[in-house]
């Protein structure tokens, strides 16, 4: 149909002399159902209500593209859609992608399966190169995404590079990894996220640079905790809102790291607030500026000042044999403001900033 459009417009301009623009098709309101990933692209040019309708299955060395939404599209996901392992992806690609303006994407009582357990080697994005990333998100426009069950990514559940975007009631499950691998991630990086859960092996929430990014009431299990950053060289943090969040299970409850030697950003503006700790294994409450990956330093760097961090009503308790109720590593901090920190047992080391502070005393 599409070709049939252009001949036709051609010929009106071999036979008038003028110049003519072929109009685009109207975007239709009826619903455009998609039952086999084939049917995509259709739906993507030419509706603005798309129902993905599982079960099915996406086959090897196939991505669904969702990036060329129309503006105020609905896209409504029912049952399991499930992608087939892929040789050929590798970090950079994604196996599913959306975007567009106004967009609400409603995946409530829905499953996408990426098939990670056939990817995991115990080393997560450390390891081979041929694991996809699951869901990149470039909405804008006061966009939602809610709902969707997002199972067994095969590394980075969620990469965000849009804006004026809510998560709601977004469960990101990657338990299964808890007896095959330690170290899968799930990085909702998102800038409104909330009531979700997050049930992996890495950062719950991984904050690299952005701002105006808020995470609430949220439920993080068996990860490394709720994270700003790590932060490296060029890279900003400006204005982090969590409140009313749990974290159990975890390595770290929250926890702000930037990378050693690294220079021309910062971090500010960041506020933790109404903090559930449980059975955290390695530090409760952990900034430092010493990150390198897997291994940090023990000598935090100045390049990326930390500053204006508050810590309300941040507790809980430690697993048995955990490092440090409080860890702070600082080479350039300023304006910490911690009050009602109580995590038990006790047993902080804060250095580069006043021992004063609740939860270091």
């Amino acid at each position: 149909m599409h070709a049939l459009r252009l001949l036709l417009s051609l010929s009106a301009v071999l036979i008038s002399g003028l110049t003519a623009t072929a109009a685009p098709a109207p975007a239709s309101s009826s619903t455009c159902t998609v039952t086999s990933a084939s049917q995509v692209a259709n739906c993507v040019s030419t509706s603005t209500n798309i129902v993905l309708k599982g079960p099915f299955t996406v086959p090897a060395e196939t991505k669904i593209d969702m990036s060329g939404l129309k503006a105020g599209t609905t896209v409504t996901v029912t049952g399991t859609i499930t992608w087939a392992k892929s040789a050929k992806f590798t970090k950079s690609d994604f196996l599913f992608t959306l975007g567009g303006s106004g967009i609400t994407f409603d995946g409530t009582g829905a499953t996408f399966h990426g098939n990670g357990q056939l990817y995991w080697d115990t080393n997560g994005s450390n390891g081979v190169d041929n694991k996809p990333k699951f869901f990149k998100v470039l909405t804008t426009g006061g966009s939602t995404i809610k709902g969707i069950t997002m199972m067994n990514s095969p590394i980075h559940c969620f990469s965000i590079g849009g804006s004026d975007t809510t998560f709601d009631g977004v469960t990101v499950d990657n338990s299964t990894g808890d007896t095959l691998s330690r170290r899968q991630e799930a990085r909702p990086q998102h800038r409104t996220a909330s009531n979700s859960i997050v049930k992996n092996q890495d950062d719950c929430l991984a904050i690299n640079s952005g701002s105006n990014i808020k995470f609430l009431n949220n439920n993080c299990s068996g990860g490394h905790g709720i994270s700003i950053g790590s932060v490296d060289t060029g890279k900003t943090v400006d204005g982090v809102t969590v409140t009313g969040c749990t974290i159990s299970n975890s390595e770290n409850g929250v926890r702000i790291k930037t990378v050693y030697d690294a220079t021309g950003g910062y971090v500010k503006n960041v506020a933790y607030t109404d903090i559930t700790l449980s059975s955290i294994t390695k530090y409760g409450i952990v900034i430092e500026q010493d990150y390198e990956n897997g291994s940090p330093t023990g000598t935090p760097t100045a390049g990326i000042p930390i500053s204006a961090v508050t810590l309300t009503n941040v507790h809980g308790t430690m697993a048995s044999g955990a490092k440090y109720s409080t860890y702070i590593l600082c080479a350039s901090c300023s304006g910490f403001t911690f009050s009602e920190i109580n995590i038990t047992p006790k047993n902080p080391s804060c250095t580069g900033v006043s021992t004063s502070l609740s939860g270091c005393s």
